[in-house]
């Protein structure tokens, strides 16, 4: 409305003037000046009204055209603060996303923590069975063995105190079958010296030497025989014992062989 006020006040002097003219006129003349005053004052008023509608339409366009600037105006306040929310609601969510994207950081690394002191725990837990499995059955093995040691030990004892008996009982029957030998030997001299000395030959003949010497050797081969008889049998008995006590080794032996492979087989 601004821009209405100077052009009405620019229209309306002229206006006055014309009718003042015209005024002025019809004092002075006839009816035709008075019809021409008439004409006047009407081309007067339209040109009035004409400037009126044009300042009308000016102040009108001015008004529009303030009212687009005002409203451009607003709108670039509003793409900027629209602009400018936007942005700062873009680096909210960016500090949030950015907050969060530690915090799940955090969260995964305190779940790695976790799960890597419970990976060692269960690791530790695992060794600690599996070394106790493998003591258990290390423990197992040796139990086995001692107990194969320990009969073997006992069997070989009794062994050895069988064998003992037996070379006892030899000994016994060695010297009883020595004196019975003796005991033959002496019979048989004083019946071959009597015999002798009833034909009138003496010990101290030839022939009667010959018989004397036949007899001793023959005792004395009889002696030999049983004393290498007897050492057989001693050498069967020892032969016996020790090769008890060599499958006792060997029996040993195997059974380690196999504890270790199983061992190996088990937990390697």
């Amino acid at each position: 409305m601004g821009g209405i006020t100077p052009l009405v006040t620019t229209a309306l002097p002229l206006a006055n003037s014309v009718i003042g003219t015209v005024r002025n006129a019809g004092s002075a003349s006839s009816s035709a000046a008075t019809q021409q005053a008439a004409a006047q004052q009407a081309a007067a008023e339209l040109e009035y009204k004409r400037q009126q509608d044009a300042a009308q339409a000016a102040a009108a366009q001015a008004a529009l055209e303030q009212k687009y600037r005002e409203e451009a105006t607003a709108a670039e306040r509003n793409a900027q603060a629209a602009a400018t929310a936007r942005q700062q609601q873009a680096q909210l969510e960016a500090e949030a996303q950015a907050r969060q994207w530690a915090h799940d950081a955090e969260l995964r690394q305190q779940e790695q923590e976790l799960q890597r002191q419970k990976d060692e725990t269960a690791a530790a837990a695992a060794a600690a069975a599996r070394a106790k499995e493998m003591d258990d059955f290390r423990g197992a093995q040796e139990q086995t063995l001692a107990q194969l040691r320990a009969g073997q030990e006992e069997a070989v004892r009794a062994r050895e105190t069988d064998s003992q008996t037996q070379l006892a009982q030899l000994t016994a029957a060695a010297d009883a079958a020595e004196q019975r030998r003796l005991a033959a030997l002496r019979q048989a001299v004083s019946k071959t010296r009597a015999g002798l000395g009833a034909r009138g030959v003496t010990a101290q003949d030839g022939s009667g030497e010959a018989i004397l010497l036949g007899l001793t050797n023959s005792s004395e081969t009889e002696r030999k025989d049983a004393q290498a008889t007897d050492q057989l049998k001693r050498a069967a008995i020892q032969q016996g014992l020790d090769d008890a006590k060599r499958r006792n080794l060997l029996e040993l032996s195997q059974l380690a062989d196999r504890q270790r492979l199983e061992y190996m087989s088990k937990f390697f």
